[in-house]
């Protein structure tokens, strides 16, 4: 997809690291706009990224593990890129073999999320529920809040009110196409995008649009004819839509899981 340069406006792809004509560095880079890793090397940034501890995991990322209890990638000597699981016994299933890297990666990747979820999902449910004692300890003092606060009850509401006219007067723009000054707008999540010679790219706006954007709405409805491609087409749009999904956000939390991350849960007997 084009981007256009921060500095000389030219429209470059967004996978250029720098601008082919003034050789500034590309702010708009989008190595993976579906948020992921298309390679061995952008896995492991990932995963740093992450604070993921992946030998505690028991993955291997860019390593021909040999021992037992591992899931692993690497590229060979031929070029090719192998996705395996050393089973429990010692013996190797291979999930990929071939030299789609981006395929391979994504196998892993994928494998990681699963794992991660299972391990998470384990954690919450052998928090240890709160003991009778610890229950009425905490009733207690509930009732003793409440009995404090019951005089400040009128201003806590008048406080909470004038909170929620601040933030009715803060609305952020809503999502959609905008008309100013002879232009194409779109706005998605915290970002504004401009529509220039047959490209959206990312923009900043001037404050005329910022603080009276409702002036210049024109809608979520994209139709033929309006001067501009549909923004959903995008993708940025595709991009915003991926992070936003829950799924995503299992990566991101406490990786304290007792110490023994493999406490049984993964079945090392099965070829994946």
């Amino acid at each position: 997809m084009k981007v256009k340069c921060d500095y000389c406006g030219s429209f470059i792809e967004d996978t250029d690291e720098t601008c082919p004509n003034c050789g500034a560095v590309n702010s708009h880079l989008m190595r993976s706009a579906d948020g992921v890793p298309k390679t061995i090397e952008e896995l492991k940034a990932f995963a740093k990224a992450k604070n993921l501890p992946l030998e505690e995991m028991r993955f291997f990322i860019g390593v021909d593990y040999k021992e037992p209890k591992g899931f692993g990638i690497y590229e060979d000597q031929d070029g090719n890129f192998i996705v395996y699981k050393n089973k429990g016994d010692g013996t190797r299933a291979e999930r990929y073999r071939g030299k789609d890297e981006a395929y391979a990666v994504n196998e892993i990747y994928q494998k990681m999320k699963t794992e991660v979820q299972i391990r998470r999902e384990k954690n919450c449910a052998s928090r240890p529920a709160a003991s009778k004692k610890e229950e009425t300890e905490f009733g207690a003092f509930l009732y003793y809040l409440k009995k404090l606060l019951k005089p400040l009850i009128p201003a806590i509401i008048l406080v909470a009110v004038g909170i929620i006219c601040l933030c009715i007067s803060n609305k952020m723009p809503d999502k959609g196409y905008y008309n100013y000054n002879g232009a194409y707008y779109y706005y998605l999540g915290s970002d504004w995008y401009r529509y220039d010679d047959g490209y959206w790219y990312n923009t900043s706006v001037d404050d005329e649009l910022s603080r009276n954007y409702s002036s210049y709405y024109d809608g979520t409805d994209y139709e033929n004819g309006y001067g501009y491609t549909d923004f959903e087409d995008t993708d940025y749009y595709s991009s915003y839509s991926e992070s936003s999904s829950s799924y995503n956000d299992d990566w991101d939390g406490d990786w304290d899981y007792g110490g023994n991350w493999d406490a049984g849960d993964t079945n090392w007997d099965t070829d994946w």
